[in-house]
């Protein structure tokens, strides 16, 4: 990145603010480097395989207390499969519980939640 000329126009620093608004985790690419914007926070857990079923369902037990506790309701989550956004409660989205039991120990799955930032 050069600090003699602008990365940014102000017509994609607009364009940005507009997406960002729409899907609040976004990055840019201009071929030799890429810079993200994300308010988000990813864990990772290793665990032993033989317990992968109560592992995912420990995990899962953690995210609907935190859910209660908020006291602010998710909006949009993402298919553990797919990846792909619905809104919070979609029927596109699978049960949770029902996911972990069919997925392999081998394999893995991840959920994600977005809340709203309006009170």
């Amino acid at each position: 990145m050069s600090t003699t000329e602008r990365f940014f126009t102000a017509e994609d620093v607009e364009g940005m603010v507009a997406d960002l608004k729409e899907w609040p985790n976004m990055s840019c690419d201009d071929g030799n480097q890429d810079l993200g914007v994300s308010p988000f926070i990813t864990f990772y857990f290793l665990y032993d395989t033989k317990r992968h079923l109560d592992i995912s369902n420990l995990m899962i037990d953690i995210h609907e207390e935190f859910y209660k506790i908020t006291e602010n309701p998710y909006i949009i989550a993402t298919h553990p499969s797919s990846e792909r956004p619905h809104p919070y409660g979609s029927k596109r989205l699978p049960d949770l519980r029902e996911f972990a039991r069919k997925t392999k120990k081998e394999d893995y799955f991840h959920f994600q939640f977005y809340r709203s930032e309006k009170t």
